[in-house]
């Protein structure tokens, strides 16, 4: 039950940053600051994305844990007990749901962990530049991925994550690879700051950039089995001592 408790206050915390972090990127963040934009035009980086998806994720298993709460089934293990008195198959979906609900978890704790390791493990060490972790970036680069991380790792489930599930992580990054390269080949690449190459993925040329994603998609990829392989680790030995 603690276990429970702990990975609602973190997601409620998620939420909360977020919103806190979408606050200070349209209104404090540092205008001589590279490594933002101004205003809604923020939304072309993938760590904004990213932290919002985070942040809805979060959000939207919260409202599924207060119907529940609503309907007096406060834990997915009670859930489990009265499944197994062959209740009816309204409250067998809500397991279901509750399991794709662990997979989307999967996905958006992913995208931010990319995002956090990309900075603390490449970007910081070799740049050091202040506007790394401030304003918004302080949330969406650090707070809200580390939090992610943990919430995940504490999250509750009846089964183990499926392997098949680590794929569906790299979706996201696959899908902004697709937003990025279609929006240079409309309207160019441009010159900074107003370049559509905002990550500077071709500065290597054409071959460099594509390197460089699909290093992205691998790395996403090994993060959601990493992730995957913790969080079903815990599971097992969270179960047992029950």
């Amino acid at each position: 039950m603690k276990r429970y408790k702990l990975e609602r206050i973190i997601n409620l915390i998620i939420v909360i940053l977020t919103v806190v972090g979408l606050v200070f990127m349209f209104n404090f963040n540092d205008e001589n600051n590279e490594l933002v934009s101004h205003g809604v035009e923020n939304f072309k980086y993938f760590t904004v994305l990213s932290n919002v998806f985070c942040g809805i994720v979060a959000f939207s298993q919260l409202c599924f844990d207060l119907l529940l709460l609503i309907r007096k089934k406060q834990t997915l293990g009670e859930l489990k007990n009265d499944l197994n008195k062959n209740v009816n198959e309204s409250q067998a979906a809500n397991v279901s749901f509750y399991g794709r609900f662990r997979v989307a978890k999967l996905i958006s704790t992913t995208s931010v962990a990319l995002t956090f390791a990309t900075i603390a493990f490449f970007l910081w060490p070799i740049y050091r530049l202040p506007g790394m972790y401030s304003g918004s970036n302080l949330f969406f680069h650090l707070i809200i991925p580390l939090l992610a991380i943990f919430d995940f790792i504490l999250l509750e489930g009846e089964d183990k994550i499926p392997f098949k599930c680590t794929f569906y992580a790299a979706i996201p990054s696959i899908l902004y690879a697709v937003y990025y390269v279609s929006n240079i080949l409309i309207n160019g690449i441009g010159e900074w700051p107003h370049t559509n190459d905002w990550y500077g993925y071709l500065n290597w040329g054409v071959g460099g950039g594509v390197i460089i994603f699909l290093m992205t998609v691998l790395m996403t990829w090994l993060m959601a089995c990493i992730l995957r392989l913790i969080n079903n680790k815990l599971l097992i030995n969270h179960n047992k001592s029950k």
